[in-house]
């Protein structure tokens, strides 16, 4: 089983990997690209945020830290996807 450290370790990596490669690329996405990646970003903090009330136990140092900052950036990526969004319209 992978602990909470390594899953927020893990989900931050691939949200800023997304973040990064949409702001690399020369050609935009469609619109429902947009909006799958705002929802993804939005479910995996709500994850890591109620994860975190519920089993506090697992979380705790380090690995509350990590959690919280990994929803961090999911709410910063999912406004970040939600500004190219409406941006587009």
């Amino acid at each position: 089983m992978i602990s909470p450290s390594g899953m927020a370790i893990a989900a931050m990596t691939v949200m800023l990997w997304l973040v990064w490669s949409d702001t690399v690329r020369a050609r935009r996405p469609s619109q429902i690209l947009y909006t799958v990646r705002i929802a993804l970003f939005l479910v995996v903090s709500g994850i890591f945020i109620l994860n975190a009330i519920r089993y506090p136990h697992y979380f705790a140092g380090t690995a509350r830290v990590l959690a919280i900052v990994a929803a961090l950036v999911g709410i910063l990526g999912a406004t970040y996807f939600g500004k190219r969004l409406v941006g587009r319209s």
